[in-house]
């Protein structure tokens, strides 16, 4: 028995569409899929759900604990600052990104 092709009509189309030109993939859709396998198409136990996808959000921090976080981090620069202003410290500054805001006091 011959393979189900797009040309006999015994088959579904891949749904995806080229950006550029507007055309429609030739490809097989898999089976019970809307999409062929270059455009995405695979089994659903593949999918990472929750914790284990590489995208998931903890939502363990709030904004409000951000911005304790963030204005506690001023105040330490601040402080590191004044020290180095006053020549009670010879070591460099603090590498890294600085906490939003003004360094004046």
């Amino acid at each position: 028995m011959p393979l189900v092709t797009i040309t006999t009509g015994r088959a579904r189309r891949c749904r995806a569409m080229a950006k550029h030109s507007r055309q429609q993939c030739w490809n097989v859709a898999a089976h019970g899929m809307p999409v062929c396998r270059m455009h995405g198409a695979r089994p659903a136990s593949t999918v990472k759900r929750g914790a284990d996808h590489p995208n998931y959000r903890h939502g363990e921090e709030t904004q409000q604990q951000k911005s304790v976080r963030s204005h506690e981090l001023l105040e330490c620069r601040r402080l590191e600052d004044q020290m180095h202003a006053l020549g009670m410290t010879t070591l460099p500054r603090t590498r890294g990104r600085k906490p939003n805001g003004s360094s004046d006091s």
